[in-house]
């Protein structure tokens, strides 16, 4: 990824980074996101999305995600789209909530091929089981969520992680939620288990109505996963814990600890083709659909509109490509958050 980092940073290249939502279908009910109570509108087909990772010069990683990708009923066709473009990606990335194993194995195989990038599934997973199910809206939620991850641990070259998203309802729930999946799913590491803290976004959660976690519960809650996860000198693991550790400086400060970089190393395309800086803030840039599909066309386009909304934030789709562009930074500043 260096070197597209590189020219993206001095303003040579496009980010190198897309954050792009298939679909606002959900089969989740869940308390803490809005995703679901919206109509889907006229999403990208795949031609447009062929057309739009055609004209893309110097993506590297790509994160799908939702609502619930496997809903789209045309996502089989869509792991081909994306696999015909991502021989010279280095990630490669979809979130489920695992409420359909088989479509959700299907799309990984698809995903996994042997020239292609790491390809890395996220399962959520809330809380111990009645919780889990409680937060997500539908019985039976956590047994579907444990199959569909440990049928995903079987593909070759697929890197499966738990991820829990703490919000007021589980923040005092994290150690039974370790437990309970590590008791439900043999092998369970907990360094595979990835943290992130509910945020409010107009444009894609939805949820503007519910109320920020509190300083002292987002303090709580990086303290109790810090203690849980282990040290190691896996590469996923040692962001992790620099990301959670800048997550504390920010919680402290109010203000992110790196500088952010969305727009010149990612940025977010919503399910019918609308493009933000990120997928919290604005403002919208435009729809591709103006441009023929062209990202470089839609961001020339932009100038001067460009993050103008920023009032910082430390969330992972964008901090970790931030951390990527300023290595030194996140290390000097992860250390602060520990004095």
């Amino acid at each position: 990824m260096a070197p597209a980092a590189i020219e993206a940073r001095f303003g040579l290249g496009l980010p190198f980074k897309l954050l792009l939502s298939l679909t606002d279908r959900c089969n989740c009910r869940c308390t803490h996101c809005g995703i679901w109570k919206r109509r889907h509108g006229d999403e990208l087909t795949p031609q447009e999305i062929d057309s739009l990772l055609s004209n893309w010069k110097g993506l590297k990683w790509v994160d799908l995600t939702g609502g619930e990708p496997t809903m789209r009923p045309d996502v089989l066709e869509l792991a081909d789209i994306v696999t015909a473009h991502s021989k010279g990606w280095s990630f490669l990335h979809f979130a489920t909530n695992g409420l359909r194993p088989k479509v959700a194995v299907d799309f990984a195989q698809k995903l996994a091929q042997p020239v292609g990038p790491s390809v890395v599934v996220t399962v959520s997973i809330d809380g111990p089981r009645e919780l889990h199910d409680s937060m997500r809206g539908v019985k039976g939620a956590f047994d579907l969520a444990i199959e569909t991850a440990g049928s995903l641990q079987q593909i070759p070259g697929v890197e499966v992680y738990i991820g829990t998203t703490v919000t007021g309802s589980n923040i005092d729930h994290l150690q039974e939620t370790q437990a309970a999946i590590g008791s439900a799913m043999p092998g369970f590491r907990v360094q595979d288990w990835h943290i992130n803290l509910m945020t409010r976004s107009k444009h894609f959660f939805g949820n503007m109505d519910l109320k920020p976690l509190s300083k002292d519960q987002v303090t709580t809650a990086i303290a109790i996963v810090l203690k849980l996860r282990p040290t190691t000198l896996k590469p996923f693991s040692i962001i992790e814990r620099l990301f959670l550790q800048n997550l504390l400086l920010y919680t402290k400060t109010g203000k992110a600890p790196v500088p952010c970089e969305a727009l010149r190393a990612s940025i977010f395309v919503g399910p019918t083709g609308d493009v933000y800086p990120c997928h919290i803030l604005g403002p919208n840039l435009g729809n591709l659909r103006d441009f023929g599909m062209d990202i470089a066309g839609l961001l020339g386009n932009s100038k001067g509109r460009l993050k103008q909304d920023c009032n910082d934030c430390w969330t992972p789709c964008e901090a970790y490509p931030t951390m990527f562009f300023h290595p030194l930074v996140t290390v000097v500043s992860g250390l602060k958050s520990l004095r």
